[in-house]
């Protein structure tokens, strides 16, 4: 092969094995997180010790340059409970923990819309 040819699949190289990563990396992304928050539920732990330790295993585990939100964290065990109904089959009782009730939830600040100066700041305040 010429070297043009040689230059040009290198790329193209690099970006199949770090799509193939990724992409493996998301499927099993929250696995370990979600065996521990059901181990732990049915040990007789309150939520928020089982909560706790699920989703900083959720965060360890999806690693990369972004972060995980809670909420992502939980729809992460939510849909790993309820895709594998057998193997979770005792956690499924605990998934409406993962979401609180309206009364439940903190009181919600209202922020000043955004700004272009705001936003290196406040990207990431969640």
């Amino acid at each position: 092969m010429s070297p043009k040819k040689n230059v040009f699949l290198l790329p193209l190289s690099i970006a199949a094995i770090t799509t193939s990563t990724i992409v493996g990396t998301i499927s099993n992304a929250g696995s370990q997180g979600v065996d521990i928050y059901c181990v732990m539920r049915n040990g007789n732990n309150d939520h928020a010790s089982s909560w706790q330790a699920a989703y900083q295993s959720i965060k360890n585990e999806r690693g990369g340059l972004f972060k995980i939100s809670p909420k992502q964290a939980a729809t992460i065990i939510v849909q790993q409970v309820v895709g594998s109904p057998d193997q979770y089959k005792d956690c499924v009782q605990y998934l409406g923990e993962l979401y609180p009730k309206d009364d439940e939830l903190p009181e919600i600040k209202t922020k000043p819309k955004k700004s272009q100066d705001n936003y290196m700041n406040d990207r990431y305040s969640y």
